[in-house]
């Protein structure tokens, strides 16, 4: 990518992945400008608007929904700016898990049985349990609660609906969750995450110094290559382009059950993306050159 561009950098933003998306920001900020490139910080769109300084890129690393659900690609696309990231259909497809999922299995790929609900009165589960909660649209594991009965699922379904409008309530898959990143057409290796606890949630992600993160992971080669294969489809299933990451489980008998879709995913120097990058053989660097390499203009008429 060319030096010397001057890189809008969205980070912050107002949702609650917030303080992750600081931390993002600020080590892609450090890489970019170690490739030469002047870098402003922006908050939101109004902060954009009001830059008196033409922005040759906008680099999005706003998580949560913010920079996700599609509604910033959207108005990046009216207003004419070359972006990072998915358009703005893409976005909302992955962002509604429901939606995703739909499209997914439709693909060929496994998901876990599911329902959505606004009301706790709205459960009507067939499965015996247990069951994961967690928001229809939202990230870094916010609101994700396990439940093993109906009394602790109705708990969990009011616990998630405080954070969210709308909950994804799913069949629980007991085994190794794995995440498969895509940049600019190239798989990355697969990583598999060993939380503490129970449950990979916000507190293993962000908080735990326990959590294990095995690239590559201990699976036969075979269970490897369905995952990539996997993400392609899902990708694909989700009209997403530029970069992002798809998260399964494998269970014991090596199925591959789809989880979600992220269309901006971390990028802390320890993120889940640049921890396979490196296995890959890119720095952090080259990541974050090669992300920047894969933005694109926007229309002016959606």
């Amino acid at each position: 990518m060319n030096n010397n561009m001057h890189v809008a950098l969205m980070m912050g933003g107002h949702s609650a992945e917030r303080e992750v998306s600081l931390r993002s920001g600020e080590a892609v900020k450090e890489a970019l400008l170690s490739h030469g490139h002047q870098v402003t910080t922006v908050n939101d769109t109004e902060a954009l608007k009001q830059l008196d300084q033409p922005v040759d890129v906008v680099f999005n690393i706003l998580h949560g929904a913010d920079g996700e659900d599609g509604q910033l690609a959207a108005w990046l696309n009216r207003e004419g700016y070359r972006y990072t990231g998915c358009d703005h259909l893409a976005g909302a497809l992955s962002w509604y898990k429901d939606k995703a999922k739909v499209l997914v299995a439709d693909a060929g790929v496994l998901t876990p049985q599911a329902q959505c609900v606004r009301h706790v009165d709205d459960l009507a589960v067939q499965s015996e349990g247990p069951w994961i909660v967690k928001p229809a649209g939202e990230g870094s594991s916010v609101g994700l609660y396990k439940a093993n009965d109906s009394e602790q699922l109705k708990q969990a379904v009011v616990a998630a609906l405080s954070v969210a409008d709308m909950v994804l309530v799913e069949d629980y898959i007991d085994g190794t969750e794995c995440t498969v990143g895509i940049v600019d057409g190239v798989v990355m290796p697969v990583v598999a995450i060993v939380p503490e606890g129970e449950l990979y949630d916000y507190q293993a992600k962000y908080q735990s110094q326990q959590t294990q993160y095995l690239c590559p992971p201990p699976f036969e080669a075979a269970w490897q290559d369905g995952l990539k294969e996997d993400a392609i489809k899902v990708f694909n299933a989700l009209s997403l382009s530029g970069w992002g990451r798809v998260d399964f489980i494998v269970d014991d008998q090596g199925r591959r059950w789809f989880l979600e879709a992220n269309t901006t995913p971390g990028m802390t120097k320890t993120s889940l993306l640049p921890k396979a990058a490196a296995v890959h053989g890119w720095s952090f660097e080259v990541l974050v050159d090669k992300i920047l390499g894969t933005a694109f203009m926007g229309g002016g008429d959606d």
